[in-house]
């Protein structure tokens, strides 16, 4: 019963949240969060380099290609790449997250019918012992 404790006070709300979803969407929506963080990080740094470029001489785009080219351009890859490995990376965080919910889930459940068949072994123990 300690481990049943143990397990509803340490991990029961966190699994129940990442089992609701099947590991594929689960994994979607995390990999969706790491990706939008990623593009939020990388607009800062775009912004802070439009800043620094203005700074240091001012430079009017004189065309929407200019402004790619002078703005944008130098965090295109940088962003890629960002993505790339971070994605990776939260796939396999969050698939491993989901599989060790999934396997403590799994104990809970089997530790749960063992306390069931002991509980009932005692009844049926404690119904014997009247009828003698």
């Amino acid at each position: 019963m300690t481990k049943l404790a143990l397990y509803e006070k340490n991990h029961m709300k966190k699994d129940q949240a990442r089992l609701n979803y099947f590991i594929e969407d689960y994994i979607y929506i995390n990999n969706f969060k790491t990706r939008l963080g990623i593009t939020i990080i990388t607009l800062f740094f775009v912004g802070m380099g439009a800043l620094n470029i203005l700074n240091e001489g001012v430079i009017f785009p004189k065309s929407l290609w200019e402004l790619i080219d002078v703005y944008f351009k130098p965090y295109f890859l940088p962003w890629i790449t960002a993505l790339i490995i971070y994605t990776s990376i939260s796939t396999a965080i969050y698939g491993r997250e989901y599989q060790a919910a999934k396997q403590r889930f799994k104990n809970y459940r089997k530790l749960l019918k063992q306390l069931d068949t002991y509980e009932q072994e005692q009844k049926s123990d404690e119904g014997e012992e009247h009828e003698i």
